[in-house]
């Protein structure tokens, strides 16, 4: 069953404290640093972390403050052969790998975004892999979306998740448990001693520079143009 994200009749309605605002809430400060060209009073970018339950508690403080609604926006990997590093996904349905939960995107904020409709795949853990993403099916996947998806639903506000690909479906990423904290930053010491026994992941990391600035250039765009067409 389809649970849609875009009905205006809050099932748990939110202490508001602040005034209304669109929340875009991405994961890691390389995402927020891109997306921070759209800010503006309104419009909030908001950096929650890695993963499931960090995003879900960054959602859930957007609500309580008085967003009406949500944006994931950030990188993803790319299930469909044919994506390409900076192409945009704007999906049409997410779903938690974790649960078979299933999230409809607004259809009003959908209309306005730029980018491939799709399937967003969202994983309690990173889909580092060829072989990991053969095991996924959708158009592309991420870590954080379903989790905001589902505090979108339950406070009944609108919800869209629009995704930049940084690696496309052969690529391989470094093993980012073993080298990066929850924010996202490189662990010197760790991170080290694991390229060192780990050499091929320094190429990895290496080609994740060019790509998150191309996906980056494209996610700011994308969420832009979506934003700039919202009454």
């Amino acid at each position: 069953m389809v649970e849609a994200a875009n009905s205006h009749q809050s099932h748990a309605p939110p202490m508001v404290a602040d005034a209304p605002f669109v929340a875009v809430i991405c994961a890691v400060g390389t995402e927020r640093r891109w997306l921070s060209a759209v800010a503006r009073p309104g419009v909030e970018v908001l950096a929650a972390g890695i993963g499931a339950a960090a995003a879900a508690r960054r959602g859930t403080q957007a609500i309580h403050r008085g967003a009406t609604a949500i944006v994931s926006a950030g990188f993803c990997g790319a299930l469909a052969a044919d994506l390409r590093v900076g192409d945009l996904v704007a999906a049409d349905l997410v779903v938690d790998a974790a649960t078979g939960r299933e999230f409809g995107a607004s259809t009003e904020l959908l209309a306005r975004a730029p980018g491939r409709r799709g399937t967003l795949v969202t994983t309690p853990r990173l889909a580092r892999t060829p072989a990991d993403r053969r095991r996924l099916s959708g158009l592309a996947c991420d870590m954080e979306s379903a989790a905001l998806a589902l505090v979108a639903h339950e406070a009944g506000v609108p919800f869209l998740a629009l995704r930049a690909v940084t690696d496309e479906a052969t690529h391989t990423l470094p093993d980012f448990d073993r080298i990066t904290d929850r924010a996202g930053h490189l662990t010197p010491g760790s991170g080290l001693l694991h390229f060192l026994l780990h050499p091929a992941d320094v190429g990895r990391l290496l080609r994740l520079g060019p790509a998150s600035r191309r996906a980056g250039r494209a996610l700011r765009d994308g969420v832009g143009a979506l934003l700039e067409t919202r009454p």
